[in-house]
């Protein structure tokens, strides 16, 4: 049988006599030999499990395997103390090492443990081990009741919790899996810890392959919020796109956010933001857009479809922008908000946020428009003009559905480093 190698299972066990006593197994690698000597203790054995305890300890020394496995039997059958069963476990683990026998490795390990004599960081390199030995033999669920057991007896060990939900995921139950590292993330948050980039990337793909549609977004916003990086942002908001079924104006309010992520990458980010715009009467936003993608190399003019969005574009800006005061005047005679909502688009759009946020919230006033859309757009307008509490104000505003999970969204960027600092890189102020 082919043996897991010591390394692997993370410690080695050495066995010796002190004063005609046996001592405790010690983890070699782990303490010198003078502190390892000084931190043995003493065991209490009864006479006849003793006399065999010995008697396989010596037969082991000389290489003679066998008659030492036979002499540990004898023990176990004598054994009376826990101190007993321990030492004829921690003798059957080194004969085990010896002749590769994972079988009755996972017997000392497990009898060991069982036993109540084993010292607690023991214990848990013997689980680990344990857990180890399962998942090689593709023991999903013995890995599994392993991990909870250590689980349940070092609920503030994260990189243990974590492991569950590893557990877990194998084991098919993913949605338990998600929780759990989630766990495991507020666990290490709580000892003022850095948490893993790695963890919660795994919560979110988990969540993501695993089609937990209730659980993407908390593992998304967990993700930017703790690590913001251009990267991060792009994955969360393109699977947040491909999930939610966004209609184009709350597509728009995403690809913003992607704009002021700077998480628009390629040709087709630009492209499709552009397009999104100016089929919604928002040539000012469009053209800002091209331009940007143009600078940063993603648009290519000379392409026939870039070439024709430009030219369809372009013409539009001098008189779309111009028209603007007019519509602010005609919004503020109009029986419902829609004129007004509108002309809080373009401004918008056209970065005058002020403006815009003085449209939208005539907008409100009148009526007739959906409120969490405005108010959404309200808040994008606050955060690209610096003013975060208002912004945080606005967002709030916007509970439940698509929207507010796209205001959770812009939250999770307000509250990152340079959140609220976009204005000047996502306008033409």
């Amino acid at each position: 049988m082919k043996m897991v190698s010591r390394t692997a299972l993370g410690f080695a066990l050495a066995l010796g006599i002190a004063s005609g006593a046996m001592v405790a197994p010690a983890v070699a690698k782990d303490k010198d030999k003078k502190e390892a000597a000084s931190e043995q203790r003493k065991f209490k054995f009864s006479k006849k499990a003793q006399k065999a305890l010995g008697e396989a300890q010596a037969a082991q020394q000389k290489g003679d395997n066998d008659t030492a496995l036979a002499k540990i039997r004898e023990a176990e059958a004598a054994a009376e103390t826990p101190d007993d069963k321990y030492m004829a476990n921690a003798l059957k683990i080194n004969v085990a090492l010896a002749k590769q026998d994972n079988t009755l490795l996972e017997e000392g390990l497990k009898g060991s443990i069982d036993s109540g004599s084993s010292p607690p960081e023991e214990k848990l390199k013997f689980q680990r081990s344990l857990a180890a030995l399962a998942v090689q033999r593709n023991d999903v669920q013995g890995a599994l009741q392993v991990y909870e057991q250590m689980a349940a007896e070092h609920p503030g060990d994260a990189d243990i919790v974590v492991g569950l939900g590893e557990m877990y995921n194998r084991a098919g139950r993913t949605s338990e899996a998600v929780a759990t590292i989630d766990k495991a993330i507020k666990a290490k948050q709580a000892t003022g810890q850095p948490v893993e980039e790695a963890w919660y990337k795994r919560a979110l793909a988990l969540a993501y392959d695993g089609k937990l549609a209730g659980q993407v977004l908390p593992a998304s916003l967990a993700l930017v919020q703790a690590y913001p990086s251009t990267t991060n942002w792009r994955d969360v908001l393109v699977i947040f796109r491909e999930t939610a079924g966004l209609d184009d104006q709350a597509n728009l309010d995403v690809m913003r956010l992607m704009y002021d992520t700077n998480s628009l990458t390629g040709e087709r980010d630009y492209f499709e933001y552009a397009e999104t715009a100016d089929k919604r009467g928002l040539a000012g936003e469009a053209q800002i857009v091209i331009d940007a993608g143009t600078k940063k190399g993603a648009l290519s003019a000379g392409k026939p479809y870039v070439k024709e969005l430009v030219g369809i574009v372009t013409p539009k800006v001098k008189g779309d922008r111009a028209s603007l005061p007019r519509l602010e005047k005609e919004s503020h005679a109009d029986k419902t908000g829609r004129m007004a909502k509108a002309t809080g688009d373009g401004y918008l759009g056209y970065g005058e946020n002020a403006k815009a946020v003085e449209m939208y919230r005539l907008a409100l006033e009148k009526g007739g428009i959906d409120a969490a859309e405005v108010n959404t757009r309200i808040g994008i307008a606050l955060a690209r003009s610096g003013d975060k509490a208002g912004a945080e104000t606005a967002f709030n505003a916007v509970q439940g559905g698509k929207r507010g999970d796209i205001a959770k969204l812009w939250l999770a960027h307000l509250n990152s480093a340079g959140g609220t600092q976009t204005a000047s890189t996502t306008t033409g102020n």
